[in-house]
Protein backbone atom coordinates (compact mmCIF):
# COMPACT_ATOMS: atom_id res chain seq x y z
CA UNK A 1 0.00 0.00 0.00
CA UNK A 2 1.24 3.46 -0.84
CA UNK A 3 -0.44 6.68 0.15
CA UNK A 4 0.72 10.13 0.98
CA UNK A 5 -0.30 13.58 2.12
CA UNK A 6 2.97 15.53 2.09
CA UNK A 7 2.04 18.18 4.64
CA UNK A 8 0.81 15.67 7.19
CA UNK A 9 3.29 12.87 6.70
CA UNK A 10 6.44 14.99 6.69
CA UNK A 11 7.30 13.62 3.24
CA UNK A 12 8.00 17.06 1.82
CA UNK A 13 6.37 19.30 -0.71
CA UNK A 14 3.16 19.60 -2.65
CA UNK A 15 3.39 18.19 -6.16
CA UNK A 16 1.69 19.51 -9.27
CA UNK A 17 1.23 18.30 -12.82
CA UNK A 18 2.46 21.09 -15.12
CA UNK A 19 2.63 19.34 -18.49
CA UNK A 20 0.77 16.47 -20.17
CA UNK A 21 1.01 14.68 -23.48
CA UNK A 22 -0.30 11.55 -25.12
CA UNK A 23 -0.15 9.91 -28.52
CA UNK A 24 -2.93 9.23 -30.94
CA UNK A 25 -3.86 5.67 -30.01
CA UNK A 26 -4.70 2.94 -32.50
CA UNK A 27 -4.72 -0.82 -32.93
CA UNK A 28 -1.37 -0.72 -34.71
CA UNK A 29 0.97 2.26 -34.81
CA UNK A 30 3.08 0.94 -37.66
CA UNK A 31 4.44 4.43 -38.38
CA UNK A 32 6.71 4.44 -35.30
CA UNK A 33 8.84 2.08 -33.25
CA UNK A 34 8.20 1.68 -29.53
CA UNK A 35 10.85 4.31 -28.85
CA UNK A 36 9.29 6.64 -31.40
CA UNK A 37 5.88 6.16 -29.80
CA UNK A 38 7.31 7.17 -26.42
CA UNK A 39 9.09 10.16 -27.94
CA UNK A 40 5.80 11.42 -29.36
CA UNK A 41 4.18 11.59 -25.90
CA UNK A 42 7.30 12.98 -24.19
CA UNK A 43 7.74 15.78 -26.74
CA UNK A 44 4.14 16.84 -26.23
CA UNK A 45 4.39 16.81 -22.43
CA UNK A 46 7.66 18.78 -22.41
CA UNK A 47 6.26 21.34 -24.84
CA UNK A 48 3.14 21.66 -22.71
CA UNK A 49 5.34 22.39 -19.68
CA UNK A 50 7.56 24.79 -21.65
CA UNK A 51 10.57 22.58 -20.90
CA UNK A 52 13.28 20.61 -22.64
CA UNK A 53 14.81 17.37 -21.44
CA UNK A 54 17.66 19.41 -19.98
CA UNK A 55 15.23 20.79 -17.39
CA UNK A 56 14.19 17.33 -16.17
CA UNK A 57 15.86 15.99 -13.02
CA UNK A 58 14.59 12.39 -12.99
CA UNK A 59 12.66 10.05 -15.29
CA UNK A 60 10.17 7.28 -14.51
CA UNK A 61 9.30 4.82 -17.27
CA UNK A 62 6.21 2.62 -16.84
CA UNK A 63 5.14 -0.29 -19.03
CA UNK A 64 3.17 -3.48 -18.82
CA UNK A 65 4.98 -6.83 -18.44
CA UNK A 66 7.80 -7.19 -20.97
CA UNK A 67 5.93 -9.79 -23.04
CA UNK A 68 3.18 -7.24 -23.70
CA UNK A 69 5.51 -5.48 -26.16
CA UNK A 70 8.24 -8.17 -26.47
CA UNK A 71 11.18 -5.98 -25.43
CA UNK A 72 13.16 -6.80 -22.31
CA UNK A 73 14.52 -3.85 -20.28
CA UNK A 74 12.85 -1.32 -22.61
CA UNK A 75 13.92 1.59 -20.43
CA UNK A 76 17.41 1.40 -22.00
CA UNK A 77 15.99 1.96 -25.47
CA UNK A 78 13.56 4.62 -24.27
CA UNK A 79 16.23 6.59 -22.39
CA UNK A 80 18.22 7.01 -25.59
CA UNK A 81 15.16 7.91 -27.64
CA UNK A 82 14.04 10.74 -25.37
CA UNK A 83 17.51 12.14 -24.66
CA UNK A 84 17.59 11.09 -21.01
CA UNK A 85 21.15 9.77 -20.93
CA UNK A 86 22.90 10.22 -17.58
CA UNK A 87 19.69 11.12 -15.78
CA UNK A 88 18.38 9.01 -12.87
CA UNK A 89 15.88 6.55 -14.36
CA UNK A 90 13.63 3.92 -12.82
CA UNK A 91 11.25 1.55 -14.58
CA UNK A 92 7.96 0.54 -12.99
CA UNK A 93 5.62 -2.24 -14.07
CA UNK A 94 2.32 -3.11 -12.46
CA UNK A 95 0.14 -4.72 -15.11
CA UNK A 96 -2.84 -2.61 -16.05
CA UNK A 97 -2.02 -0.07 -13.37
CA UNK A 98 1.58 0.48 -14.51
CA UNK A 99 0.96 4.04 -15.67
CA UNK A 100 -0.65 5.01 -12.37
CA UNK A 101 2.15 3.28 -10.42
CA UNK A 102 4.66 5.26 -12.48
CA UNK A 103 2.85 8.45 -11.55
CA UNK A 104 3.02 7.47 -7.89
CA UNK A 105 6.76 6.74 -8.15
CA UNK A 106 7.37 10.12 -9.75
CA UNK A 107 5.21 11.79 -7.12
CA UNK A 108 7.34 10.37 -4.33
CA UNK A 109 10.55 11.58 -5.98
CA UNK A 110 9.27 15.16 -6.04
CA UNK A 111 7.40 15.14 -2.73
CA UNK A 112 10.42 13.60 -1.00
CA UNK A 113 12.78 16.29 -2.25
CA UNK A 114 14.84 14.08 -4.56
CA UNK A 115 13.79 16.05 -7.64
CA UNK A 116 12.07 19.30 -8.56
CA UNK A 117 11.04 18.25 -12.06
CA UNK A 118 10.23 14.62 -12.88
CA UNK A 119 9.09 13.20 -16.20
CA UNK A 120 6.83 10.14 -16.07
CA UNK A 121 6.19 8.29 -19.32
CA UNK A 122 4.07 5.17 -19.76
CA UNK A 123 3.40 3.13 -22.86
CA UNK A 124 2.58 -0.18 -24.47
CA UNK A 125 2.83 -1.26 -28.10
CA UNK A 126 0.56 -4.24 -27.74
CA UNK A 127 0.52 -5.00 -31.46
CA UNK A 128 4.10 -6.27 -31.17
CA UNK A 129 3.80 -8.62 -28.20
CA UNK A 130 2.12 -11.85 -27.08
CA UNK A 131 -0.59 -10.25 -24.95
CA UNK A 132 -2.83 -13.20 -24.17
CA UNK A 133 0.08 -15.55 -23.55
CA UNK A 134 1.62 -12.98 -21.23
CA UNK A 135 -1.60 -12.49 -19.26
CA UNK A 136 -2.10 -16.24 -18.89
CA UNK A 137 1.39 -16.73 -17.47
CA UNK A 138 1.37 -13.82 -15.02
CA UNK A 139 0.09 -15.92 -12.15
CA UNK A 140 1.50 -18.64 -10.00
CA UNK A 141 1.94 -21.91 -11.94
CA UNK A 142 0.25 -24.14 -9.35
CA UNK A 143 -3.22 -22.60 -9.08
CA UNK A 144 -3.45 -19.20 -10.73
CA UNK A 145 -2.67 -20.17 -14.30
CA UNK A 146 -5.20 -22.97 -14.37
CA UNK A 147 -7.91 -20.63 -13.16
CA UNK A 148 -6.98 -17.47 -15.02
CA UNK A 149 -7.81 -18.42 -18.64
CA UNK A 150 -6.36 -15.07 -19.58
CA UNK A 151 -8.10 -12.40 -17.51
CA UNK A 152 -11.57 -12.67 -19.00
CA UNK A 153 -12.56 -15.83 -17.13
CA UNK A 154 -11.81 -14.26 -13.78
CA UNK A 155 -13.49 -10.98 -14.74
CA UNK A 156 -16.63 -12.80 -15.78
CA UNK A 157 -16.75 -14.58 -12.42
CA UNK A 158 -16.08 -11.26 -10.68
CA UNK A 159 -19.04 -9.68 -12.47
CA UNK A 160 -21.32 -12.68 -11.98
CA UNK A 161 -20.72 -12.61 -8.21
CA UNK A 162 -22.16 -9.09 -8.05
CA UNK A 163 -25.14 -9.49 -10.35
CA UNK A 164 -27.52 -10.96 -7.79
CA UNK A 165 -26.43 -9.27 -4.52
CA UNK A 166 -25.74 -5.81 -5.99
CA UNK A 167 -27.81 -5.73 -9.15
CA UNK A 168 -24.86 -5.22 -11.54
CA UNK A 169 -26.95 -6.35 -14.48
CA UNK A 170 -25.97 -6.74 -18.11
CA UNK A 171 -28.18 -3.76 -18.92
CA UNK A 172 -26.44 -1.52 -16.37
CA UNK A 173 -23.01 -2.45 -17.73
CA UNK A 174 -24.25 -1.86 -21.27
CA UNK A 175 -25.15 1.70 -20.24
CA UNK A 176 -21.48 2.18 -19.30
CA UNK A 177 -20.44 1.14 -22.81
CA UNK A 178 -22.97 3.47 -24.42
CA UNK A 179 -21.79 6.41 -22.30
CA UNK A 180 -18.06 5.89 -22.66
CA UNK A 181 -18.07 5.15 -26.38
CA UNK A 182 -20.17 8.23 -27.04
CA UNK A 183 -17.76 10.36 -24.97
CA UNK A 184 -14.79 8.94 -26.88
CA UNK A 185 -16.18 10.41 -30.10
CA UNK A 186 -15.05 13.86 -28.92
CA UNK A 187 -11.59 12.64 -27.87
CA UNK A 188 -8.99 13.42 -30.57
CA UNK A 189 -6.65 10.70 -29.21
CA UNK A 190 -9.20 7.86 -28.94
CA UNK A 191 -8.76 4.59 -30.79
CA UNK A 192 -12.45 3.63 -30.94
CA UNK A 193 -15.13 6.18 -31.80
CA UNK A 194 -18.60 4.84 -32.32
CA UNK A 195 -22.11 5.46 -31.02
CA UNK A 196 -23.95 2.37 -29.84
CA UNK A 197 -27.18 1.51 -28.04
CA UNK A 198 -27.84 -0.69 -25.05
CA UNK A 199 -29.35 -3.21 -27.44
CA UNK A 200 -26.19 -3.20 -29.57
CA UNK A 201 -24.12 -4.06 -26.52
CA UNK A 202 -26.48 -6.76 -25.26
CA UNK A 203 -26.63 -8.35 -28.72
CA UNK A 204 -22.89 -8.25 -29.38
CA UNK A 205 -20.88 -11.45 -29.60
CA UNK A 206 -20.79 -13.49 -26.34
CA UNK A 207 -17.25 -14.01 -25.08
CA UNK A 208 -17.41 -15.33 -21.50
CA UNK A 209 -20.84 -14.81 -19.99
CA UNK A 210 -21.86 -12.22 -18.98
CA UNK A 211 -19.03 -10.46 -20.85
CA UNK A 212 -19.81 -9.62 -24.47
CA UNK A 213 -17.69 -8.08 -27.18
CA UNK A 214 -18.85 -4.51 -26.57
CA UNK A 215 -18.15 -4.82 -22.84
CA UNK A 216 -14.45 -5.14 -23.68
CA UNK A 217 -12.01 -2.30 -24.44
CA UNK A 218 -9.81 -2.40 -27.53
CA UNK A 219 -6.16 -3.43 -27.64
CA UNK A 220 -4.20 -0.29 -28.42
CA UNK A 221 -0.74 1.02 -29.15
CA UNK A 222 -0.10 4.27 -27.31
CA UNK A 223 1.95 6.31 -24.87
CA UNK A 224 1.39 9.07 -22.33
CA UNK A 225 3.63 11.41 -20.35
CA UNK A 226 3.35 13.94 -17.54
CA UNK A 227 5.75 16.43 -15.99
CA UNK A 228 5.58 16.69 -12.20
CA UNK A 229 6.95 19.70 -10.33
CA UNK A 230 7.42 20.75 -6.75
CA UNK A 231 5.45 23.70 -5.45
CA UNK A 232 8.69 25.72 -5.39
CA UNK A 233 9.12 25.75 -9.17
CA UNK A 234 5.72 24.83 -10.63
CA UNK A 235 4.75 28.45 -11.30
CA UNK A 236 7.60 28.73 -13.82
CA UNK A 237 5.94 26.14 -16.04
CA UNK A 238 2.19 26.46 -15.59
CA UNK A 239 -0.25 29.19 -14.62
CA UNK A 240 -2.67 26.58 -13.30
CA UNK A 241 -1.04 23.28 -12.24
CA UNK A 242 -3.13 20.26 -11.33
CA UNK A 243 -2.16 19.71 -7.69
CA UNK A 244 -2.10 16.16 -6.38
CA UNK A 245 -3.94 16.39 -3.06
CA UNK A 246 -3.65 12.68 -2.34
CA UNK A 247 -2.62 9.49 -4.13
CA UNK A 248 -2.71 5.86 -3.02
CA UNK A 249 -2.23 2.39 -4.50
CA UNK A 250 -3.18 -0.76 -2.59
CA UNK A 251 -2.99 -4.50 -3.18
CA UNK A 252 -4.75 -7.59 -1.88
CA UNK A 253 -4.01 -11.29 -2.45
CA UNK A 254 -4.60 -12.49 -6.00
CA UNK A 255 -6.16 -15.78 -4.85
CA UNK A 256 -9.82 -15.24 -5.71
CA UNK A 257 -11.05 -17.84 -3.23
CA UNK A 258 -9.77 -15.70 -0.34
CA UNK A 259 -11.27 -12.43 -1.53
CA UNK A 260 -14.56 -10.61 -1.44
CA UNK A 261 -15.86 -10.17 -4.98
CA UNK A 262 -18.48 -7.61 -4.01
CA UNK A 263 -16.59 -4.49 -2.96
CA UNK A 264 -13.07 -3.77 -4.21
CA UNK A 265 -11.38 -3.73 -0.82
CA UNK A 266 -8.02 -2.34 -2.02
CA UNK A 267 -9.80 0.49 -3.82
CA UNK A 268 -11.99 1.27 -0.82
CA UNK A 269 -8.89 1.38 1.40
CA UNK A 270 -7.00 3.56 -1.08
CA UNK A 271 -9.97 5.92 -1.32
CA UNK A 272 -10.18 6.17 2.46
CA UNK A 273 -6.56 7.31 2.69
CA UNK A 274 -6.80 9.71 -0.25
CA UNK A 275 -10.08 11.24 0.89
CA UNK A 276 -8.64 11.85 4.35
CA UNK A 277 -5.59 13.55 2.84
CA UNK A 278 -7.68 15.69 0.48
CA UNK A 279 -10.49 16.53 2.93
CA UNK A 280 -13.15 14.63 0.99
CA UNK A 281 -16.19 13.74 3.07
CA UNK A 282 -18.88 13.56 0.37
CA UNK A 283 -17.35 12.22 -2.87
CA UNK A 284 -20.54 12.45 -4.90
CA UNK A 285 -21.00 16.14 -4.13
CA UNK A 286 -17.39 17.32 -3.86
CA UNK A 287 -15.94 15.91 -7.08
CA UNK A 288 -16.68 17.71 -10.32
CA UNK A 289 -15.46 14.90 -12.60
CA UNK A 290 -14.01 11.39 -12.43
CA UNK A 291 -11.75 9.36 -14.70
CA UNK A 292 -11.73 5.62 -14.04
CA UNK A 293 -9.90 2.75 -15.72
CA UNK A 294 -12.52 0.20 -16.74
CA UNK A 295 -10.97 -2.99 -18.18
CA UNK A 296 -14.54 -4.23 -18.72
CA UNK A 297 -17.78 -2.29 -18.42
CA UNK A 298 -18.80 -4.15 -15.26
CA UNK A 299 -15.79 -2.76 -13.37
CA UNK A 300 -16.99 0.82 -13.70
CA UNK A 301 -20.13 -0.16 -11.78
CA UNK A 302 -17.94 -1.61 -9.05
CA UNK A 303 -15.84 1.56 -8.89
CA UNK A 304 -18.91 3.75 -8.32
CA UNK A 305 -19.58 1.84 -5.12
CA UNK A 306 -15.99 1.26 -3.96
CA UNK A 307 -15.18 4.97 -4.40
CA UNK A 308 -18.26 6.03 -2.44
CA UNK A 309 -20.06 7.72 -5.34
CA UNK A 310 -23.08 5.64 -4.38
CA UNK A 311 -23.84 3.03 -1.71
CA UNK A 312 -23.29 -0.71 -2.36
CA UNK A 313 -26.02 -1.85 -4.70
CA UNK A 314 -26.57 1.65 -6.05
CA UNK A 315 -24.43 1.52 -9.19
CA UNK A 316 -27.15 0.43 -11.60
CA UNK A 317 -29.42 3.21 -10.38
CA UNK A 318 -26.58 5.74 -10.63
CA UNK A 319 -25.76 4.93 -14.27
CA UNK A 320 -29.45 4.79 -15.21
CA UNK A 321 -30.11 8.19 -13.61
CA UNK A 322 -27.72 9.96 -15.97
CA UNK A 323 -25.62 11.30 -13.07
CA UNK A 324 -22.39 10.01 -14.66
CA UNK A 325 -23.16 11.46 -18.09
CA UNK A 326 -21.45 14.65 -19.27
CA UNK A 327 -24.54 16.57 -18.20
CA UNK A 328 -24.83 14.81 -14.82
CA UNK A 329 -23.62 15.96 -11.43
CA UNK A 330 -20.63 13.57 -11.41
CA UNK A 331 -19.47 12.98 -15.01
CA UNK A 332 -17.38 9.81 -15.27
CA UNK A 333 -14.94 9.30 -18.14
CA UNK A 334 -15.52 12.35 -20.33
CA UNK A 335 -12.54 11.01 -22.30
CA UNK A 336 -14.28 7.72 -23.08
CA UNK A 337 -12.11 5.75 -20.68
CA UNK A 338 -10.48 2.51 -21.74
CA UNK A 339 -13.31 1.76 -24.14
CA UNK A 340 -11.98 4.65 -26.22
CA UNK A 341 -8.30 3.66 -26.02
CA UNK A 342 -6.49 0.97 -24.08
CA UNK A 343 -2.69 0.93 -24.31
CA UNK A 344 -2.56 -1.13 -21.13
CA UNK A 345 0.72 0.10 -19.63
CA UNK A 346 -0.26 3.72 -20.24
CA UNK A 347 -3.97 3.52 -19.34
CA UNK A 348 -3.51 4.58 -15.70
CA UNK A 349 -1.35 7.57 -16.61
CA UNK A 350 -3.90 8.61 -19.24
CA UNK A 351 -6.52 8.75 -16.49
CA UNK A 352 -4.22 11.14 -14.55
CA UNK A 353 -3.72 13.21 -17.70
CA UNK A 354 -7.44 13.46 -18.37
CA UNK A 355 -8.20 14.37 -14.76
CA UNK A 356 -5.41 16.95 -14.73
CA UNK A 357 -6.58 18.51 -17.99
CA UNK A 358 -10.05 18.95 -16.53
CA UNK A 359 -8.95 20.85 -13.42
CA UNK A 360 -6.42 22.84 -15.47
CA UNK A 361 -9.38 23.95 -17.59
CA UNK A 362 -8.01 22.78 -20.91
CA UNK A 363 -9.34 19.36 -21.74
CA UNK A 364 -8.95 18.64 -25.45
CA UNK A 365 -12.13 16.60 -25.64
CA UNK A 366 -15.00 17.58 -23.37
CA UNK A 367 -14.25 20.19 -20.72
CA UNK A 368 -16.49 20.00 -17.65
CA UNK A 369 -17.48 23.54 -16.76
CA UNK A 370 -15.79 24.97 -13.64
CA UNK A 371 -14.11 21.64 -12.82
CA UNK A 372 -11.94 22.20 -9.75
CA UNK A 373 -11.66 18.74 -8.20
CA UNK A 374 -11.12 15.49 -10.10
CA UNK A 375 -11.15 11.88 -8.92
CA UNK A 376 -8.85 9.46 -10.75
CA UNK A 377 -8.87 5.66 -10.41
CA UNK A 378 -6.59 2.98 -11.82
CA UNK A 379 -5.47 -0.57 -11.18
CA UNK A 380 -4.36 -3.91 -12.55
CA UNK A 381 -3.77 -7.56 -11.76
CA UNK A 382 -6.72 -9.80 -11.02
CA UNK A 383 -8.60 -6.70 -9.90
CA UNK A 384 -6.41 -6.91 -6.78
CA UNK A 385 -4.27 -3.82 -7.46
CA UNK A 386 -6.31 -0.65 -7.09
CA UNK A 387 -5.47 3.00 -6.56
CA UNK A 388 -6.91 6.47 -6.79
CA UNK A 389 -5.87 10.11 -6.65
CA UNK A 390 -7.45 13.50 -6.06
CA UNK A 391 -6.41 16.35 -8.33
CA UNK A 392 -7.28 19.98 -7.62
CA UNK A 393 -7.01 23.28 -9.45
Amino acid sequence: MANINPKRSGAGRHVGIVGVGQTHHSRRRTDVSQAGLVREAVDRALADARMTMDDIDTVVIATGPVLFAAVNQPEKWVADAIGAQLKPIVRVTSGGGAGFAGGLAGYYQVAGGYADRTLVVAYDKLSEGALQYSISTLYDPFWGREFAVGIMGFSAAYWRARMGPLGHTEEAAAMVAVKNLKNAMANPYAHVKREVTVEDVLNSKPLCWPIKLMDVPPISDGAAAVVLCSEDVAHHYSDRPAWIHGISYCCEADNAAERSLLLSEPLAIAAKHVYRAAGITNPRRQFDVAEVQEPYTCFELNYYESLGLCPPGGAAELIASGATQLTGDIPVNPSGGCLGANPIGAAGLIRLIEGAAQVMGRSENTQIKDAKLALVQSGGGWANLRGCAVLGA
